[in-house]
């Protein structure tokens, strides 16, 4: 339900908006249920598939959004959030549920929000693997918004869930040879901001054009993600070429070590010569507020928002189909190590090792 507030004629105007994303008689239906909403799975689908859900939401990046009333880039980086998340394990969302925090009512915020929202699911539909004929987008199957007058801006969070089908999730398991490609990030994306936010001010003579870069919204990568599997899938399967994905947030680079787990047997390897350069505000981070090296990389993207190991002998192929979508590069290698990730800095000639 999106009770956003007691007034029905609002909220029957967000009801009729989420209900242009519900599908009936497909792989799952979407049935309304008095002020609710059932989702009712066919059981011949779900007999070969599986389920993964994922919550997440944006953070002290909701204050900036609502200072700079970016309320479509906050939707942005919401849903990016969760579905880049799913899109590691090769999960294709299909269901969400949003939960809309404010400092205080305001119906017109709301109704951006959920417009963007509703917009971003019609626009990520694809056939399904099972029925090639069935397309269907994501469905926002629910909602509810809180008014917290101690709260400062607002916070989007978001629960969605992800199938696979059976045979097909991508599991993190780089082998020494492998290749690491990674996909370009439009800036700092949804993490790292207290940081920025506590350290960066109007005596900086940057406030404008800090705030401009602070609220771009972060990359949604799902559509590529799916594209790359769906194309190696046609070559036999993309779980033989793909050896692990990281959506790069909270830990910036250092996440890669996702990729490694428990092993002492391989090193991840990151380079400097690539066309993934740090945007201006990773610089400014680094020059102007003296972070060293090791903070960059535990701290931010530093240019790169997603990390993908491939089989070496899929790597043009994985290049093209991602640079049909974002900028990609070749960013590094899988050796044999001792469970090491080592980045060579694009800020110095340091080497950061994170173990």
């Amino acid at each position: 339900m999106q009770s956003y507030r007691q007034d029905k004629p609002f909220n029957e105007r967000i009801r009729e908006l989420i209900r242009d994303t519900h599908t009936v008689n497909g792989p799952f239906s979407v049935i309304k249920r008095g002020k609710r909403f059932e989702v009712i799975r066919n059981p011949v689908t779900w007999r070969v598939s599986g389920e993964l859900t994922a919550t997440d939401g944006i953070g002290t990046k909701g204050m900036l959004h609502w200072i700079k009333d970016s309320m479509e880039n906050a939707a942005v980086d919401a849903f990016a959030m969760v579905t880049n998340d799913l899109a590691e394990g090769g999960y294709l969302p299909f269901m969400l549920q949003d939960h809309i925090m404010m400092q205080k009512e305001d119906e017109g915020k709301i109704l951006r929000l959920v417009n963007k929202l509703v917009s971003l699911c019609l626009s990520s539909r694809w056939p399904w693997p099972q029925d090639h004929t069935t397309v269907s987008p994501i469905a926002i199957t629910g909602g509810e918004t809180a008014i917290i007058g101690t709260l400062k801006g607002l916070e989007i969070g978001i629960t969605a869930t992800g199938y696979v089908i059976e045979g097909g999730r991508i599991d993190k398991a780089p082998r020494a040879g492998d290749v690491m490609i990674g996909i370009g990030s439009s800036g700092v994306h949804s993490n790292g901001l207290s940081f920025l936010t506590n350290n960066m001010n109007a005596k900086d003579g940057l406030a404008v054009e800090v705030l401009d870069e602070l609220t771009k919204p972060t990359i949604v990568y799902l559509q590529a993600i799916n594209e790359l599997i769906s194309e190696l899938d046609s070559k036999g399967g993309a779980t033989a070429y793909l050896r692990g994905m990281v959506h790069i947030t909270g830990g910036g680079l250092s996440k890669l070590r996702e990729l490694i787990g428990a092993r002492r047997d391989i090193d991840i390897n990151i380079g400097r010569r690539n066309e993934l350069k740090p945007q201006w505000i990773f610089e400014y981070a680094h020059a102007a507020l003296r972070m060293p090296s090791e903070t960059m990389y535990k701290t931010f993207n530093n240019g790169i928002g997603y990390v993908i190991v491939v089989d070496p002998g899929v790597v043009d192929e994985a290049l093209r189909i991602l640079g049909r979508f974002h900028n990609a590069d070749i960013i590094g290698e899988v050796t044999a190590g001792k469970g090491r990730v080592a980045i060579e800095s694009r800020y110095d000639y340091t080497t950061v090792v994170y173990e």
